[in-house]
């Protein structure tokens, strides 16, 4: 591989414009501004209000030479010598990287009982292929393994199920793989186009578009919603008329629970697991044949992970009872 050289310069915000600029002109090929380490702003999210915090008043200047760039360095030093809260500019060699591949290393396959999700590169016979792309939903985010988790454990040959806020279409195409009908959709046409792929690639029947809830039948035996909690509180009139048993939601974030339970009221928590920030619940409005006990909502509380550990728990128990009498 060849190797680069990286010309850092700090200057403060208002003289970011003049630093590229010289950057430019003594050779670079290209030129970033970035944020100094520890000064970078949280990401803006959805739920976000008001105005954005006030940017850091230096901005770090990043410049790219396949050569050697002292020479640059140099003539920088000289240039910038009389600018006010200017650090000196320094060298930094880079190693070019194989873009191409090295982004793979960062997808995994994923195993959640019967199903497998992965990548075309690392697919098993009978694994779900998703082709990680512009999409969210390949299985290793927390809130779509936990939900799943949840597909897994709850589907139902012959039942119909409905993804909302579909993505790649994985949950979709995972409760069809386990034998449901399956209908999936998105406000995202790019999504939906993702999706109809998917299954293509996969050979599961399932569809997907654009429509609005409003427009489909009530009584899904299990409707999926992996999307931000204050959607999630938009949705809730049309997420509860059109459940007809098991509700999952993820994409909440733990301080915004409390107010997605609120809006799906009466609907109450079967099952509740936390990874991190994020919660996933499994609710429902009927009083149900083999319901959760209350004790084991919140898996955590037990240093159990999700619901297998929770089933070889309560084998271990029923075996213990059977010994021991």
């Amino acid at each position: 591989m060849a190797s680069w050289t990286e010309l850092r310069l700090v200057v403060p915000r208002g003289l970011a414009d003049a630093g590229s600029e010289l950057l430019w002109e003594l050779g670079a090929l290209g030129v970033q501004e970035d944020y100094l380490p520890g000064e970078a702003p949280a990401p803006r999210q959805p739920w976000d209000r008001g105005s954005p915090p006030p940017e850091p008043p230096r901005v770090l200047l990043r410049g790219w030479w396949e050569a050697d760039a002292e020479l640059a360095q140099r003539e920088l030093r000289a240039k910038v010598a009389t600018w006010d809260q200017v650090d000196p500019p320094s060298l930094h060699p880079v190693e070019e990287a194989d873009w191409a591949e090295t982004w793979k290393q960062g997808i995994t396959r994923v195993v959640v009982g019967r199903l497998a999700v992965a990548p075309p590169w690392l697919a098993e016979p009978g694994d779900l292929i998703v082709e990680p792309g512009m999409a969210f939903g390949t299985g290793e985010h927390p809130t779509t393994r936990r939900c799943l988790e949840a597909i897994e454990r709850l589907a139902r040959p012959g039942g119909r199920c409905l993804d909302v806020g579909c993505g790649t279409g994985v949950l979709a195409l995972a409760a069809a793989r386990l034998g449901m009908q399956a209908h999936g959709l998105d406000i995202d046409p790019e999504a939906v186009r993702i999706a109809i792929e998917n299954a293509e690639l996969n050979e599961v029947e399932a569809s997907f578009d654009g429509a609005s809830l409003d427009s489909l039948p009530a009584g899904w035996d299990l409707v999926v919603a992996n999307v931000y909690g204050e959607v999630l509180v938009k949705l809730a009139p049309e997420l509860r008329r059109l459940t007809g048993g098991r509700l999952v939601l993820a994409g909440i974030l733990a301080d915004r629970e409390d107010r997605v339970l609120a809006a799906l009221a009466p609907m109450t928590v079967q099952l509740r697991q936390q990874d991190g920030d994020w919660v996933w619940v499994d609710v429902s409005d009927e009083c149900l044949e083999d319901p959760v006990p209350e004790a084991f909502h919140d898996l955590g509380k037990f240093g159990l992970d999700d619901v297998g550990d929770l089933i070889f728990f309560c084998e271990h128990i029923i075996q213990l009872r059977t010994c021991c009498g």
